[in-house]
C-alpha cells in the first residue's frame, strides 16, 4: 500500500502571508508540487514501511531511493524496496506513462496511475488527490525551518480506509520535502481484521543542477505494456459477457454499467484445501458492503452448478457466481487460478490483480462519503 499528499486547491489570496500571518497548507502545499515541476533537481531519501495487526508487527521494510527531476520526467532507483516499489523508475509525466526495469525481466510500461509518483503532479492519482489538508504550524528540523502540514483522507463508503493521516515536513527556503510520515488503517472485508501501517520518509541530500544528462530518462520504444505491481493496465473497454448464475438468474456485465465491478475468478478444490475460504470470504464481504454503494462481485468458477451453490450456501455468500471459467477467462485475459478483474464505472478493465489487493483498488474507484 501507498500514500503520498496531493493538493486540492490552489493559491489562496497572500496578504495576510505578506502581513507576517500564515499561509494555508493548500499554498505550501502548492509551492511544494512546483518546485518538482520547475526546478531541475536530484534528491535521495530513506524510507521505512511497518504493518502491525493488535499491536504485532507483521511486515517491515527498510531502504533508499534516489530522485532525478527533470519535469516532465522523474527517474527513482531504488535499494531495499523491493517489496514495494521497483528497482528502477522513470516516469514520463507528460504522457501519463512509467517504464520500469527489473534485471531479470527487463523493461515494462505501465500507466502513470495510482503510483507515489503522482505526488509530483496532483492530477495522476484518484485517490491521494482528495486529502484535505487540515493544519499548518512552523517547526525546526535538523537545524531546518520547516512547514509542517498535515491532512487526511475522507472515509470511504465501504469503510475499507477509516483512517488516514499525513504530515510533511516542507522545507521553508527551497520547499523539498525533508520528512514525511503516513499513517493509516485498512479494513479488510469479510475477515472482520484491521492493519495498521505506519511509512516514513526522510531527505538525505538534495540539490538543484543546471541539467540531467539525457540517457537517465532513456527507455526502449517498445517496452511491452504490462499491469503494474498493483494489477493496474492502460483502460480498455470490457466485453460484454453474459450467462447464467448457479442459482439460475440471467447476468450480463452491462447490467452494470455506472458501478464498480469484480469479477471474481476462484477454484473451488483451492478454496477447500488452500486458502480456506479466505478468497470467497473477503468478495463476499466486499460484495456485502458494497450493496447500494455503486460496488458489484460477480463470481466466475468452473464445475457442477449444484455443488458450486451448495458450497456457495455453505458460506452463506450470496454473490452471484457463472460456472463459465473459460469463456470469461479468455475474453478477460486471465490465467492464474485465483484472480480479479476490476472494471471501472465507465465499463473499462482497470486492473488485473489478486483479491487481497483489490480493497486498495477499489479506494481510487470509490468516491469519498460526503
Amino acid at each position: 500500500m501507498r500514500l503520498a499528499a496531493v493538493v486540492l486547491s490552489f493559491l489562496i489570496p497572500l496578504g495576510a502571508w505578506a502581513q507576517g500571518g500564515l499561509p494555508s497548507p493548500e499554498t505550501v502545499m502548492e509551492e511544494y508540487f512546483a518546485l518538482y515541476r520547475n526546478e531541475v533537481f536530484t534528491a535521495s531519501y530513506v524510507l521505512t514501511s511497518t504493518s502491525t495487526h493488535e499491536g504485532e508487527e507483521l511486515f517491515s521494510l527498510a531502504g533508499s531511493l534516489i530522485v532525478w527531476m527533470k519535469y516532465p520526467w522523474a527517474r527513482v532507483e531504488t535499494s531495499g524496496l523491493e517489496d514495494m516499489l521497483y528497482p528502477v523508475v522513470v516516469a514520463d509525466f507528460e504522457r501519463k506513462v512509467l517504464y520500469s526495469h527489473v534485471p531479470e525481466e527487463g523493461w515494462a510500461k505501465h500507466v502513470l496511475s495510482g503510483n507515489w509518483l503522482a505526488l509530483l503532479d496532483p492530477r495522476y492519482d484518484p485517490l491521494l488527490r482528495r486529502i484535505r489538508y487540515t493544519e499548518l504550524t512552523e517547526d525546526t528540523l535538523e537545524g531546518k525551518a520547516v512547514w509542517v502540514v498535515r491532512g487526511t483522507l475522507p472515509p470511504d463508503p465501504l469503510g475499507i480506509l477509516p483512517r488516514a493521516e499525513v504530515t510533511f515536513w516542507i522545507d521553508k527556503e527551497s520547499y523539498i520535502d525533508r520528512k514525511a510520515k503516513i499513517l493509516f488503517d485498512i479494513y479488510v472485508p469479510g475477515l472482520d481484521v484491521l492493519f495498521t501501517t505506519e511509512q516514513l520518509s526522510e531527505l538525505t541530500s538534495f540539490k538543484k543542477v543546471a541539467d540531467i544528462p539525457a540517457d537517465k530518462f532513456t527507455v526502449p520504444p517498445d517496452a511491452p505494456a504490462v499491469p503494474d505491481l498493483n494489477g493496474r493496465v492502460f483502460p480498455y473497454p470490457a466485453p460484454d459477457l453474459a450467462g447464467i448464475t448457479v442459482t439460475g438468474e440471467e447476468l450480463s456485465l452491462s447490467e452494470f454499467s455506472g458501478e464498480v465491478v469484480i469479477v471474481f475468478f476462484w477454484d473451488l478444490g483451492a478454496e477447500i484445501e488452500e486458502n480456506i475460504g479466505l478468497n470467497l470470504l473477503l468478495m463476499e464481504g466486499i460484495r456485502e458492503r458494497g450493496e447500494g454503494k455503486g460496488v458489484k462481485v460477480i463470481g466466475v468458477t468452473s464445475g457442477d452448478p449444484e455443488i458450486v451453490a451448495a458450497f456457495l450456501e455453505g458460506f452463506e455468500a450470496k454473490m452471484p457466481t457463472l460456472v463459465a471459467r473459460d469463456e470469461w477467462a479468455e475474453a478477460l485475459g486471465v490465467t492464474e487460478e485465483t484472480w480479479c478483474v476490476v472494471i471501472d464505472r465507465e465499463g473499462n478493465v482497470y486492473a488485473k490483480a489478486d483479491p487481497f489487493t483489490v480493497p486498495a483498488l477499489l479506494l481510487e474507484l470509490l468516491e469519498p462519503e460526503a
